[in-house]
């Protein structure tokens, strides 16, 4: 879609092989979509943005997500993980309002030490927003802090000045994951779906096990 931006941050900490499956099934998912990367190191994936070996944590996350925000210049933006595999229709949902943020409702994450896949509520790396609304809400956020230094509980305030957002979703899911290597191994989870063994379109834990982590 001519009118939104892919924006692509990354700590860089992922295994190489690993993030590289990431960017590439991004690539071929969005179809041509433009992409702006926001990276702790020089990667090759549309237009990179290098901010150099800053501390890790969520608050410099946003920061990065902040700085790509600003350099894209269509009327949305939406958001990409390096540690999540998105399906084809993540890339083709048009917003409705540009003062809203859309998070994608089917969202699973899978643990490498671990042998299901698990539902998830939400996901900050599964969404799109106007762009000018979103660097509006982060600018809030951050309060004009442009230094690399630790917020408190970033990820707490930005979900507290979202109110408003909506849902949209797909037949295949997001898949996220957590490698050890991320900024957390935590995450919220939807208690009253229980794990699986398989999910659409990516098939089975062993199946994303030799794929992904060549086990």
């Amino acid at each position: 879609m001519e009118n939104v931006t892919i924006i692509y941050y990354t700590s860089n900490m992922e295994d190489e092989i690993f993030e590289k499956k990431m960017r590439d099934n991004i690539l071929k998912q969005s179809n041509g979509m433009s992409i702006i990367s926001v990276s702790r190191k020089p990667i090759d994936f549309g237009k990179n943005i290098c901010i150099g070996e800053q501390p890790v944590c969520y608050s410099n996350l946003w920061k990065q997500l902040l700085i790509g925000l600003k350099e894209a210049k269509t009327e949305f933006c939406i958001a990409a993980e390096s540690d999540c595999l998105y399906p084809p229709e993540y890339f083709t949902f048009e917003p409705s309002v540009k003062d809203k943020v859309y998070h994608y409702d089917n969202v699973w994450v899978f643990w490498k030490n671990k042998n299901r896949f698990w539902k998830k509520p939400r996901m900050e790396g599964a969404q799109i927003c106007g762009r000018e609304y979103w660097i509006e809400r982060l600018e809030k956020v951050l309060d004009g802090d442009t230094s690399w230094e630790t917020m408190d509980n970033p990820n707490k305030i930005v979900r507290k000045i979202f109110k408003d957002y909506e849902k949209w979703s797909g037949t295949n899911p997001v898949l996220t994951f957590k490698t050890d290597k991320g900024i957390s191994d935590k995450t919220s989870l939807c208690r009253t779906v229980r794990p699986v063994i398989k999910i659409p379109y990516w098939g089975t834990t062993l199946s994303i096990r030799e794929n992904y982590f060549n086990e």
